[in-house]
């Protein structure tokens, strides 16, 4: 039986600029979390929003790193609305026109 909400997979490990937008959307879907890539030189944090069949792919970015998460059971919309809350004020989002 799968779980509806929470975290997938067995990785652990989430970059700094990741902890928040992991936490928020655990509380309404299921994030599985993917591999971090090192060695990124962005100049502020961003997350870029994907909808792929069946799930949407978020890509954090902060400062050095990047990582891709993937969310189940949430929509397009649900997850725009989340990730418009004031603690993510810093970030740069990017959703699908």
């Amino acid at each position: 039986m799968a779980r509806p909400r929470g975290r997938a997979g067995t990785h652990t490990t989430l970059i700094e600029a990741a902890v928040p937008v992991a936490k928020v959307l655990e509380a309404h879907g299921r994030v599985s979390r993917g591999m971090i890539e090192a060695g990124i030189r962005a100049r502020s944090h961003a997350i870029k929003v994907m909808p792929l069949p069946g799930c949407l792919r978020l890509t954090v970015v902060s400062k050095g790193s990047r990582q891709e998460l993937h969310v189940y059971g949430i929509t397009l919309d649900r997850a725009r609305a989340l990730l418009s809350g004031p603690e993510f004020a810093g970030y740069n989002l990017n959703f699908p026109a």
